[in-house]
C-alpha cells in the first residue's frame, strides 16, 4: 500500500501538537509540516478549508482528507504503523490506555493547571495539596497497569516499551516544571512525596524520550509562553 502524503500543522509551543509530532517521530513517518501561529488569528484559509475552530493540530491527508484533534491525529499515525508498537493489542491495555489518557486530562491536568497558574501564594498552596492527591490516584493507575508476556519490568506505562499512554500524556510531563515557576509553591518532587515513586519513575523516563524532548521547547520559552495564563 503506498504510504499517504501527510501534512501536519502544528505550533510547536502547542503540548496538544506535540502529541502529533512525537508520533510521527516514533514511527518514522514522512510529512510537511506548516507552523500555525497561535499568537495572532488563524489565516481565512486555515478556518476555512482546514480547522473551522483554529486549533492545532489538524492534519491533511492526501491532499484531501482532514484529521482534527491531537489524540485522534496521533492514534491515525500509530495506526499507520503498527510495527511500531505504539498501540498494545491486548484489549485489557488498549483499555487502560484510553482510561490513563481520559484521567490525566479530565483530573491532573486540571489540578496541575489551578495550581501552576497563580500568583496567590495561599490559595497556589492549597492547590498544590489538591494536586498531591489527584497524583496519589494517578500513581495508583501506573502501579495497577496490567501487564503480558513480554512487556518487561520497565519504566514505561506499559512496561520497557514506549507506548500511546506515554506519548499522549508526554508533553504535559515535559511541562509539569512550570509547577511554581509563578508564585511561591515548591515543586512536588519524590522526595517529599515517597507515595509517588512511581509516578516520577514513569515521568522521568518520558520525559528523557528522545523524541519527546525534541518535540518540547527549552524551559525558558515555556516559562515564558505560559506568563499570560496566570491569574
Amino acid at each position: 500500500m503506498t504510504a499517504p502524503k501527510l501534512v501536519l500543522y502544528n505550533s510547536d509551543a502547542c503540548p496538544y501538537a506535540a502529541r502529533a509530532v512525537i508520533a510521527l517521530a516514533e514511527t518514522n513517518q514522512d510529512h510537511e509540516v506548516i507552523p500555525i501561529d497561535l499568537s495572532v488569528p488563524r489565516p481565512e484559509w486555515y478556518l476555512k478549508d482546514i480547522n473551522p475552530y483554529g486549533q492545532v493540530p489538524a492534519l491533511k491527508i492526501d491532499d484531501k482528507d482532514i484529521i482534527l484533534e491531537s489524540l485522534f491525529v496521533a492514534e491515525y499515525i500509530a495506526d499507520l504503523h503498527p510495527e511500531s508498537g505504539l498501540l498494545p493489542k491486548d484489549p485489557l491495555q488498549r483499555a487502560q490506555t484510553r482510561y490513563l489518557i481520559h484521567h490525566w486530562g479530565a483530573r491532573t491536568q486540571p489540578a496541575h493547571h489551578k495550581a501552576t497558574f497563580i500568583s496567590d501564594a495561599t490559595e497556589a498552596a492549597a492547590n498544590r495539596e489538591a494536586l498531591v492527591v489527584e497524583l496519589e490516584k494517578f500513581n495508583k493507575l501506573l502501579v495497577d497497569a496490567h501487564r503480558v508476556e513480554g512487556d518487561g519490568h520497565g519504566p514505561f506505562f506499559l512496561g520497557d516499551k514506549f507506548t500511546f499512554a506515554d506519548l499522549a500524556i508526554a508533553p504535559f510531563l515535559a511541562r509539569f516544571f512550570l509547577l511554581g515557576q509563578y508564585n511561591d509553591s515548591k515543586e512536588v518532587t519524590q522526595k517529599e512525596f515517597p507515595q509517588l515513586e512511581r509516578f516520577f519513575e514513569w515521568k522521568e523516563a518520558v520525559t528523557a524520550r528522545l523524541t519527546v524532548q525534541k518535540a518540547t521547547p527549552s524551559q525558558e520559552t515555556l516559562t515564558n509562553n505560559y506568563r499570560k495564563w496566570v491569574k
